[in-house]
Order: C-alpha cells, then structure tokens, then sequence
C-alpha cells in the first residue's frame, strides 16, 4: 500500500511537469511568462513553505544529532563531487575546449536541491526529510557562492571569493527564513495558528507550480543539439546514476539515522542547480553549455529521481 501511494504521488508530480512542458510547446505558458514564475516561487511561496514545514516540528535530541549529520554529509558530498567532477572531466571524458572544464565540473558537482529539490521532497517523503533537505541546500548554497568562482575559472589563472557576493546570495528570502525557522525550532517558538495556517496555504502551491516550471524549462531547451556534445551527455549520465549509488554505499554503513541516509542519497539524485548558468554567465564563461548542462541532467531526472525514491522507501521503510 505504502508503495502504492509513493507511486501516485510520483506520477502526479511528473504529471504536472509534462503541463507545463506541453503549455509552453502551446505557448500557453509561454517562455517569457518563467521569469515570473520563478520569482513567485523563490520570494514567497518556498519560503512559506520552508517556514511551516519547520516550525511545525518539534525540538529534541534526535533532530539536533540529525541537523549536525546532514551538514557533515552536506559539506562532505560537495567536496568528493568537485574531485570526482575534476578527475573524470579533465581526466576520462578530457572535455575541449580546456576554457570550459570549470563549468562542466560545477554542473557535475551542484544539485538543484532547492527548486526541485523542496517541493518533491515534501510531496514523497513529508517534512522531517524536507527539514534535512532544506540544511543540506544550505551547504550547496555556501559551495556554488565560495567556491564557484573558482571553479568556473580553473583554467583561466582568475577567480577570486567575494564575500560580498556570499552575504549577498545569503540574503534571500528562502535562505533568511531557513535560518529563521531553525532558530525558532531549536527555541521552541511556532507560529499562531491563523499565521501557520495561511502560510502553509501559499507554502502548499511550491509543489505544483515548481514543476510546472521545471516542464517549462524543458520545452525552451533544443534537446537535439545538447545530445550532439558527447562529454557533456557522459558526464551527465554518470552524475545522474553513478553518484547516487556511491553516495548510497558510502552512507548506509555509517552510524547516520535512516533519515539523515536518505536525504543524502536523494539529494544526490537531483539535477545540476539552476543557478549555476547565472554564475557562468557573472564569469563570463560557457553558460549556454551550463544551461545545456541543466537541461540534460533535468530530462534524465525524469527517470531517476521516481526510481531512487521508491528504492529508498523500500530499503529504508520510510
């Protein structure tokens, strides 16, 4: 039965991804129409969705060990994922020209954790597994804004941290009101009823308009001239299967709770993060091949994110 329900829910969310993909298509949803969508989704309706998801949990032991598992296995994972990224970039797949082995790493190495991430999360596993997802986002967050810079410009001799472009990207509505939700958790403060209520509400539209978006994106990509560029359909496959696996037989025999096991692996299974065509493009470098990059790994999540799920509710019973 369990089963069952994860499946519909799956196929429901796909669903709605496929709306999106053929409204844009039908130019229904037209192209132009995605900036405002998005901008709906990371200023007001995730971080409702954020704020009710935690301060609706209660504080104890159990969730101050997990918190500081997840940011372990969050710090963790972004720095195996750059060195596995730059070994089989430059190394195996020797991608050309040498000017963009930065920006195949970091679409290698980042994961849309957040805007697909969130909404997918709450809708299959529920909100403990949103609350850890939403810390390891914040890891992402201080990895791509730190360390993107250089990355990027690897081969280029350039590249510097900019803490204020740090503090400024830590200045969002959904990273304040992560930071927020996690203090009044650990203190013991909610929200009032009336407030919870309607923030919950407008938290709720996350999900679906998420993925309208997402099936969007899709439908502005030209599929058949990214799967032209062999290195990047390679590196895409193997960031898209074999890095949830390793991560998967890295933590399940770790002394990690059953939820702390499954964020990490499901986080893994997410496609490269959005944000990572903005910074190319802040660099100056390839970030036409960036948003290739998130294309490809996002069409073949499709597949991969509704099988991991179910593997993970089957394993770990949750």
């Amino acid at each position: 039965m369990a089963m069952t329900i994860i499946i519909s829910k799956i196929s429901a969310i796909f669903l709605i991804m496929a709306v999106g993909f053929f409204l844009n298509k039908l130019k229904v949803l037209p192209s132009e129409a995605t900036k405002y969508f998005v901008d709906l989704l990371l200023m007001v309706t995730t971080p409702c969705m954020i704020l009710a998801s935690i301060t609706s949990k209660e504080f104890n032991p159990e969730t101050a060990a997990s918190t500081l598992q997840i940011f372990i296995c969050g710090i963790s994972f972004f720095a195996v994922s750059f060195l596995l990224g730059w070994f089989l970039c430059k190394k195996i797949l020797k991608v050309q020209p040498p000017e963009d082995l930065g920006v195949y790493i970091f679409a290698f190495s980042t994961i849309n954790s957040g805007f697909m991430g969130f909404p997918i999360t709450k809708a299959i596993f529920g909100g403990d597994i949103l609350y850890l997802m939403i810390l390891h986002n914040i890891c992402l967050t201080l990895y791509m804004y730190s360390a993107g810079p250089f990355i990027l410009n690897m081969n280029s001799g350039h590249g510097s941290f900019d803490a204020k472009r740090l503090l400024k990207t830590f200045c969002n509505p959904s990273t304040i009101l992560s930071v927020v939700s996690i203090v009044m958790l650990f203190a013991g403060l909610h929200l009032p009823k009336l407030i919870f209520d309607s923030v919950e509400l407008v938290g709720d539209i996350t999900v679906p308009l998420s993925m309208l978006v997402v099936g969007m994106q899709l439908g502005e990509s030209n599929i058949g001239r990214i799967i032209k560029n062999k290195s990047l359909v390679l590196m895409s496959i193997l960031k898209m299967t074999v890095v949830p696996a390793l991560v998967f037989l890295l933590v399940n025999w770790l002394p990690l709770t059953d939820e702390v096991k499954v964020t990490a692996v499901f986080a893994a299974a997410f496609p490269t993060a959005v944000v990572t065509s903005a910074l190319a493009l802040m660099e100056k470098k390839n970030s036409l091949l960036s948003a290739e990059a998130i294309a490809l790994t996002t069409l073949i999540s499709v597949g991969v994110i509704p099988v991991t799920a179910l593997l993970l509710s089957a394993y770990y019973g949750l």
